[in-house]
Parts: C-alpha cells; structure tokens; sequence
C-alpha cells in the first residue's frame, strides 16, 4: 500500500532524524518526512558527522513495519534501491553508479549517498518504529565524495528529486525482501570486488561473494571460505 507521506521542509535543522526520532516517540504516525535544506549537526553511521550543506538533499521519514529488528534492516535495501533508481533519472552513464553493502551509493568510485536506519524495539523485540535518514550529494560533496550534478545535463530541482525518491521507496518497501535482493544485487559491485571490512577493533579482508536471505554479507576469504558479516563499515579494498 503506498504510503501518504507528510512533508515538513525546514531551511535549517540540527538534524532531521533527531526531530524524526522525537516525534515517533511522542507517537507521531507512519509516513512523517522531515527535510532540512541544511543541517548543523548531520549524522551518519555510528555518529560520524555527515556534513551538510545547502544544495543536497536530506530527509529522514518515518515507518511502522510490522517485523522483527533483522527484517527491518532489509529496509535499507529497499532504500539503497529508490535512491539508484531515482538517481538513473538523471545521469547518462548507469555503469558507473555502484550499490555498495548494506547502504550507500556509489559513483564514479566515490560516495554520492548514504542511508541510515534507526528503530525502537518494544517488548517482544519487534519494531516499535523505524526511522530512516538519507543524505544525498546534490550539487556538492565533501572531498571524499561525489555530486549528482555533476554527472547530468539536468538542472536537478531538489523537491521532484524528493518526490520521485518517496515514490520508489513506497514501490520498494512493498516488495519481499527476495525481490528487493535480486535488484540490488544487479546493481552491487560484482562478485570478486575486493572489500576491507572493518569490524570494531578489527579488520577483514577478502572478496564479495552474495548477499544471504537476511541481507547479511557473504565475504570470500582468502582461504576461499565464505564468511558471514552481519554488520561492519566496507571499503572498496
């Protein structure tokens, strides 16, 4: 069923999944958009800083799924894929944009987006709510990352940008997490990409293999076994 987003647009914020998070606790309903045309203090994983400027866009919506804290991560699947879809809108060479486990978007190498998910548990261990923050390089990017803009001829008008990324996310939050795997997959760095994982003080190497039924990644060690990665920070190797 698609969902009846409700946009809030704000000039600037702190962060946007900060004010998300608020409001699902005070019980806001399924389908609230925040979106800030800046922020001053952007989270990315584990806190990082996810520098924030005017020109790009920045959003965290909030969802209700009926499912377990494992299943609720397959959502960023489903979000990985409405932002390459919404992405292959507007650049002319598809090849060189790359899903990169479990989250963010590639181009031309770099990184143009990124997705994080947060949830609330209640006492069964189901989730309460999910809120779910993406930031996506418009027009400009820090040093290590890259634009969209710079990758089209098109002007890229930030609200249709907006609009047609909820339109996918609703298309894809819909699907089985089969489906959803089988696309992103099509667009994921191939099989044999060599990737570093870096899992708390630790360090991994070795090369993708697939990603299992539960969206965990499948890695080749160089010992040809095939480890089992659940959660960690990936980099191109």
């Amino acid at each position: 069923m698609t969902v009846d987003w409700r946009i809030e647009s704000f000039d600037t914020l702190e962060s946007t999944q900060e004010l998300v998070k608020q409001r699902a606790v005070d019980g806001e309903a399924e389908g609230l958009v925040a979106q800030a045309l800046e922020q001053s203090g952007g989270k990315g994983r584990h806190g990082r800083e996810w520098v924030s400027p005017k020109g790009n866009l920045y959003l965290s919506i909030l969802l209700g799924p009926e499912c377990s804290a494992s299943e609720a991560a397959q959502l960023s699947f489903a979000a990985a894929l409405a932002v390459s879809q919404t992405i292959d809108e507007y650049i002319t060479d598809k090849s060189m944009k790359v899903l990169k486990w479990p989250n963010d978007v590639f181009l031309d190498g770099k990184k143009c987006a990124g997705i994080l998910l947060e949830t609330e548990l209640n006492e069964s261990g189901d989730v309460e709510w999910l809120v779910l923050g993406v930031g996506i390089n418009i027009v400009s990017a820090p040093d290590i990352g890259v634009a969209v803009q710079d990758y089209t001829e098109q002007e890229i008008n930030l609200e249709e940008f907006r609009d047609h990324f909820l339109a996918h996310l609703s298309s894809y939050k819909e699907k089985e997490f089969s489906e959803v795997r089988g696309l992103w997959l099509k667009h994921a760095h191939k099989p044999g990409t060599k990737l570093q994982i870096k899992l708390g003080n630790r360090e991994e190497a070795g090369y993708f293999h697939d990603i299992d039924e539960a969206g965990n990644l499948l890695l080749r060690g160089e010992d040809d076994e095939i480890h089992t990665i659940s959660a960690g920070d990936v980099y191109f190797a």
